[in-house]
């Protein structure tokens, strides 16, 4: 064989090799282009169908999804919408099969010219296969099933048709998919009423959504938007003299729209949710349930507890509430003199409502560098700061610039918030959640959860609670009311104070919880034990032992806790002692109608377990029975009388029991209170729980008031239930027994002579051979106990063995309280 004929041989084989591993090749590439079926699902494409949120009444009030997604017919987009797209993305869509080699090699020359990527030459067609195959593995394989499947395309569908779905799957930012979404969330309004310079502005999303984001870069989106109009101009959809008009006159309109913007705005931006603190605290908890995928593109119907209509009347009540406060605070008129400049208006009013303030003399900072770090940490202790200031006026100081800045900063971004939280304590519905003022990217933060704070006097029930249940004390036993002084674990001094510094003497432990009397709720648990206490508190918010401290001064609130535990506390003793298992998620049904989650059904057989077992009484109906009476009389004639009552402010008609709470300093303010149905938990406060509300900003002014105008509306201003049964009777449990003591001082009456209030006890109880009841005070000697000023020395002295040097001197006296 000659040479020459070897070498034919030889390249026919390789020919041959290369053609068999082509053809390989390619049906390899033929069997991968529609593995996953993209092709039929191009005939058939429907938009992922959101997860609906449903109140307890069968209201849609919130949608969860990833992609915001509507479907659009070809027909109805705008001629200049589809011009604008196909000026940037392929001018040559009409002429060309899918995959255009002029336009790659231009952008081949292009790019190298300019020694960067600067052009793509891809059609909308290869875009399109691109967006459908995303989900397949990168590879190089992957390239040529791209090609082939942009082939198949054009092969199947008319060039209208690819735009269609094109203009329904292309991804435009913040979280919209699809034409339709994008001109919601951008422009409000539907597609059909876009205009050339709002199409030329969405066209050139598509390559580079955040790049050209007008609400993230807003300087780059007009520069493109420019470039867009002279493309358009270019292919002649529009005259060349009227590009700079198009684009001035639509800019001046939309740029304060976008500077104004949130640049995390997105489709949440737009979407049904009417009750968004409640929505995100639903969809953190079926995340976990369900998956993301599922939750998001389920099509999931989630029946919850919510009850939209109070959940509507909590927000706004709140919100109406938190900005008469704000502008309380930033509206103070100042007298200026000596230097002061109105930049140190809103900071003056914040001061001025802490603590008392005279006309501000402002000049310059004695020591700015502390002032400073002051602020920067936002913690600002009043006094230091007012000896900052000096009466010399010198405003044009470098020192004075800086106080004007940092105090408009700190003002600007000081807001008081808030939380309101309701269970229908029959069932364990969570009807209302507002966690804040707002939701927004930038403030999420569900306080009606979330937010642990020094609970105040509203703490005081768990104390009463506890010694009721132990026997120790009876709704009308008579305690003093007196200076004391106890150590605390450091070994120092501790000396409780009422809320106005004054004392009541010996009072019916009724009157001292509708009064809030400190010092009777320290020498209550003294008496009870804060093992006992702390028992007791914990069974009924359900919180941890751990977060309760052991110190007396637990009786006054300094245990944290948030709205929710509060909530569910008051939810027990509204239900009568037993147990309230509160939860926000019914049920959720999956597109084929099956039930695939049920939480109600989880907590009715978990109750009925606790039913069979005898565990579901948290503490006895006789115990919540007497604490519900005393705190009746918290609404009706004690601290939270005014702001429930007043047709000023609460104006409530119907029946209540509750507790009002304001820690030190008035940094909190609580209301924690219930009807026959309904308990709801109100906490004003800021998020630096060092900041006061204000001089004088109590629960009773804050938080009561909200609670009466919620309810009031909840029930139109009518038909308010009532405790009693079908006749109208509150009659006690068999376990609670009656009897009565002096309306004065507590103390056993004297017959015919003391006016009589009720003390409600709990029958005694024989417990490992020791019996257990609730001791009476001695006869009151009528004139001489209710008038006479009681020398609290000795009775400390008699009654406590307390030291002569633990007792202060006072004198009794009676005030209205407003804790």
């Amino acid at each position: 064989m000659t040479l020459f004929s070897d070498g034919i041989h030889r390249t026919t084989k390789i020919l041959l090799g290369i053609a068999l591993a082509g053809g390989l090749f390619f049906g390899y590439i033929l069997s991968e282009v529609d593995e996953g079926g993209e092709l039929a699902m191009l005939a058939s494409y429907q938009p992922t169908t959101p997860t609906r949120l449903y109140d307890n009444n069968g209201i849609v009030f919130a949608e969860l999804y990833r992609h915001k997604q509507q479907l659009l017919k070809y027909q109805d987009i705008p001629p200049h919408v589809v011009q604008a797209f196909l000026s940037v993305e392929d001018n040559n869509f009409f002429n060309h099969f899918g995959i255009d080699f002029m336009a790659i090699s231009r952008a081949a020359i292009v790019n190298v010219l300019s020694g960067r990527i600067k052009q793509g030459g891809s059609t909308l067609t290869q875009q399109l296969a691109k967006t459908v195959l995303q989900n397949r593995k990168r590879s190089f394989i992957r390239k040529f099933v791209e090609a082939l499947f942009t082939l198949q395309i054009e092969q199947e569908y008319s060039k209208e048709e690819i735009l269609e779905i094109y203009f329904n799957l292309i991804y435009l930012g913040h979280g919209t998919t699809g034409l339709a979404s994008a001109a919601d969330v951008y422009f409000h309004k539907d597609v059909t009423d876009l205009d050339v310079a709002e199409a030329a502005l969405l066209a050139r999303l598509p390559k580079a959504p955040v790049d050209y984001s007008p609400y993230k870069n807003p300087a780059a989106a007009k520069r493109a938007h420019l470039e867009v109009l002279k493309l358009m101009a270019g292919q002649g959809f529009i005259p060349a003299d009227k590009v700079q008009f198009i684009h001035d006159e639509f800019w001046e309109k939309y740029w304060p729209v976008v500077i104004t913007q949130s640049p995390s705005q997105s489709t949440w931006g737009t979407k049904l949710n009417r009750a968004p603190h409640f929505t995100e605290f639903v969809r953190q908890k079926l995340l976990k349930v369900l998956g993301e995928d599922r939750l998001y593109n389920g099509g999931l119907k989630i029946y919850t507890t919510l009850d939209v209509r109070k959940q509507e009347i909590a927000q706004e009540e709140l919100r109406k509430a938190l900005k008469k406060h704000d502008d309380l605070v930033s509206g103070v008129t100042v007298n200026y003199a000596g230097g002061a400049d109105r930049g140190l208006v809103g900071l003056y009013g914040l001061l001025g409502s802490v603590f008392p303030v005279g006309v501000p003399f402002v000049s310059k900072l004695d020591d700015k560098a502390n002032f400073r770090v002051a602020l920067e940490k936002e913690l600002i202790d009043a006094a230091d700061l007012l000896t900052l200031l000096t009466p010399e006026a010198d405003n044009e100081s470098a020192s004075f610039t800086e106080f004007q800045k940092r105090s408009a900063i700190f003002g600007k971004n000081l807001h008081v918030e808030g939380a309101a939280i309701t269970i229908d304590h029959t069932n364990g519905y969570i009807q209302t959640m507002v966690g804040g003022y707002e939701f927004t990217p930038k403030n999420q933060f569900n306080r009606a959860v979330q937010a642990r704070r020094q609970t105040g006097s509203s703490f005081k029930p768990f104390v009463y609670g506890a010694a009721i249940a132990e026997r120790v004390v009876g709704s009308g036993t008579g305690i003093m009311d007196a200076p004391l002084t106890t150590l605390t674990e450091e070994g120092e001094g501790w000396s409780p104070q009422d809320f106005d510094g004054d004392f009541q003497g010996m009072v019916p432990l009724s009157r001292a919880l509708s009064l809030s009397l400190n010092i009777v709720s320290v020498q209550v648990f003294l008496r009870t034990g804060a093992d006992a206490v702390i028992d007791f508190a914990s069974r009924l918010t359900k919180a941890d032992k751990s977060r309760f401290p052991s110190s007396p001064a637990l009786a006054l609130g300094i245990a944290e806790l948030t709205p929710y535990e509060m909530a569910v506390g008051y939810s027990i003793i509204a239900n009568k002692g037993r147990n309230v298992i509160p939860f926000a998620v019914r049920y959720v049904i999956d597109q084929s109608g099956n039930v695939i989650y049920n939480e109600e059904e989880k907590v009715r057989q978990e109750l009925e377990r606790e039913r069979e077992d005898g565990s579901i009484q948290v503490i006895s109906e006789g115990t919540s029975y007497i604490l519900r009476r005393m705190l009746m009389m918290v609404a009706m004639a004690g601290t939270a009388t005014d702001g429930l009552r007043n047709p000023e402010k609460g104006n409530y008609k119907g029946f209540a029991a509750g507790k009002t709470g304001s820690t030190s300093s008035f940094t909190n303010a609580w209301y924690c209170g219930f009807d026959p149905k309904l308990t709801t938990v109100i906490w004003m406060g800021f998020d630096k729980s060092s900041i006061s509300l204000g001089r004088g900003q109590a629960a009773s002014v804050l938080a009561v008031p909200i609670w009466g105008r919620m309810y009031n509306r909840f029930y139109g201003g009518q038909g308010y239930p009532n405790f009693g049964n079908e006749h109208g009777e509150d009659l006690p449990p068999d376990e609670v027994q009656g009897g009565g003591t002096c309306a004065y001082n507590g103390l056993t009456p004297k017959p015919g002579v003391c006016p009589m209030t009720q003390n409600l006890t709990l029958k005694p109880i024989t417990v490992a051979g020791v019996t257990k009841s609730v001791q009476g005070n001695r006869q009151c000697d009528g004139d001489r106990d209710h008038h006479r000023s009681i020398d609290f020395r000795e009775f400390l002295q008699q009654e406590y063995q307390i030291s002569d040097e633990e007792i202060g001197k006072t004198e009794r006296k009676f005030k209205p309280k407003t804790d």
